[in-house]
């Protein structure tokens, strides 16, 4: 009897485990990302605001960064800024600081500018 219980313990210990992936809990189902088509005042000034906004605009600029505008958020687009702190790359700060955007964002916002960041 006592090995069976083991035994049964032991499997159901390790099915258990199965479900335990994150895509397995929570599947994208349709929300799946679409950065074909990326504009600014759309997807763009949606991920800014969501992200950027609170610290980066014409208020508080904090390290006298400005993103709330067309023409700030163009010009640390190009000069790949922008991109550098949202990926975390070498010489940039990671921004924003206390999480970093979701893949789908980063795409979306790699997608407009290397459409060359345009106003649309």
């Amino acid at each position: 009897m006592k090995k069976i219980f083991i035994l049964f313990f032991l499997v159901s210990l390790f099915a258990s485990c199965y479900y335990d992936k994150y895509e397995n809990l929570y599947p994208l189902g349709n929300n799946t990302c679409d950065s074909s088509t990326v504009t600014y005042s759309g997807a763009v000034t949606e991920i800014l605001s969501s992200y950027c906004y609170s610290c980066h605009n014409s208020s508080t600029a904090t390290g006298a960064v400005i993103l709330d505008t067309y023409a700030d958020a163009n010009t640390y687009a190009l000069n790949g800024q922008l991109m550098g702190c949202v990926k975390g790359e070498t010489g940039y700060p990671m921004m924003p600081p206390s999480a970093s955007l979701n893949d789908c964002d980063i795409a979306r916002l790699q997608k407009w500018v290397n459409d060359g960041a345009p106003d649309n």
